[in-house]
């Protein structure tokens, strides 16, 4: 039986999942996608005596990472020491530095928004291991270029951002998004890890791999 726990904080006015995931015997955790409203965020880690190693980006939109670096900022404030800030994959180096440009363009506030300098970006098929946690990244472009999920083997959990949705996948109507290859790169890469994965998505309800591959119409 796993031994993580997941907190989901709706942030942004259209309601992105941030992720806390920690195990439950140390307290050692990790933020996925801190897109604002960072004091919620804080609030959430702090009850819950979290130990945040990183803060981890699936992609470069702003309603994702837009809080990240005053998370980062103010847990090394709390922490006195520097807590790194992984991902997403370096093609999406062209979103994280407009970050602030396009809340702008879509009318989202941006008083606590910044654009994003990511203390590395992350690889396909690179693992990151937090003391109990343990991600295999997966790179799976169409949304983004450089969109990657985080999937945890033995809690049989995947954080797939904006790639799968329960019922639907993610938008590919950007100038750079590529909907074939979205779809190739779920069927191929992520209906293949086993039905029985739970996978939380950047909006909405969560499921399971093999719900979609049976339900999916855009799947199947």
């Amino acid at each position: 039986m796993s031994s993580l726990k997941i907190e989901i904080i709706p942030v942004t006015p259209i309601y992105q999942n941030c992720t806390l995931v920690w195990n439950k015997d140390n307290n050692i955790g990790v933020a996925i996608d801190p897109g604002a409203y960072v004091d919620t965020i804080l609030s959430e880690i702090q009850t819950n005596h979290i130990d945040i190693q990183a803060i981890l980006l699936t992609h470069g939109h702003f309603d994702h990472v837009g809080g990240a670096m005053l998370l980062q900022e103010k847990l090394g404030q709390i922490y006195n020491r520097a807590v790194p800030l992984l991902g997403p994959s370096k093609e999406d180096l062209f979103l994280l530095s407009k970050v602030v440009e396009n809340c702008n363009h879509f009318g989202f506030p941006t008083s606590e928004i910044r654009d994003v300098k990511p203390s590395r970006f992350l690889k396909d098929k690179e693992r990151l291991t937090f003391d109990g946690i343990n991600f295999e990244v997966i790179h799976i472009p169409g949304h983004t270029p450089g969109h990657i999920v985080y999937f945890e083997p033995s809690a049989r959990l995947l954080i797939t951002g904006d790639t799968l949705f329960k019922g639907t996948i993610g938008r590919s109507d950007w100038e750079y998004g590529n909907g074939a290859l979205l779809i190739k790169s779920i069927k191929e890469r992520l209906l293949t890890l086993g039905d029985d994965i739970y996978f939380i998505p950047g909006h909405g309800m969560g499921s399971t791999i093999g719900v979609e591959k049976k339900t999916n119409p855009l799947l199947t």
